[in-house]
């Protein structure tokens, strides 16, 4: 009961952000939602900022995890590079294709980590976990020498996970250019990043 409680809470708190932003989250609010008292809210998350920066991070990285466990599976029952290949560049350009809010999303908890040392901690560790877990999930077909012989294989990850998310700015911005050729210099520079020319 008290994880389900946890999970009402902050399931209100980021709908209440994705809304209106930090300062739609109100406790008051958000207690009464999730019929729950302060008290349990204060227990799970220590006070008001607490439960904001814990939103955050699930905010930024709650589809990754998803998406992570769903890119292991598939790249587990790759049996050759070429088949290693055809599912990055699937899986990049479904990526690519959608995820436009989830984008925009982790984009503002960046910013909201601006001036505010507690949630910059929190966002840089999820980053680190999703680094690690793309890297782990990487790291067999490394082994099996189907990537680049010479890639460091967190560095290329944490680029990738970079220039994909990047594309929030050519999403949102009006002069950036076309999202196809965008997306095609994009896929263009990870087959190379991670299986050569």
């Amino acid at each position: 009961m008290a994880d389900d409680n946890r999970t009402k809470i902050l399931d209100l708190a980021i709908a209440a952000i994705d809304a209106g932003g930090e300062a739609a989250v109100r406790v008051n609010h958000i207690v009464e939602e999730a019929g729950v008292t302060p008290p349990v809210l204060y227990y799970h998350f220590g006070n008001r900022d607490g439960l904001v920066i814990a939103a955050q991070i699930e905010r930024y990285s709650r589809q990754i995890r998803q998406d992570i466990a769903a890119i292991g599976k598939r790249v587990s029952q790759c049996q050759s590079r070429e088949e290693l290949q055809t599912t990055l560049v699937d899986i990049w350009e479904k990526t690519l294709a959608g995820r436009g809010e989830s984008r925009w999303r982790r984009v503002s908890v960046v910013g909201s980590a601006f001036a505010r040392p507690e949630l910059e901690a929190e966002m840089l560790r999820a980053q680190d976990e999703i680094v690690a877990g793309l890297t782990g999930t990487l790291q067999v077909a490394q082994e099996r020498g189907w990537l680049r012989a010479e890639i460091d294989l967190p560095s290329a990850v944490a680029w990738q996970h970079s220039v994909l998310l990047s594309r929030v700015f050519v999403e949102r911005g009006s002069q950036q250019g076309e999202l196809a050729e965008w997306d095609r210099l994009t896929l263009d520079a990870l087959v190379n990043a991670f299986f050569g020319s």
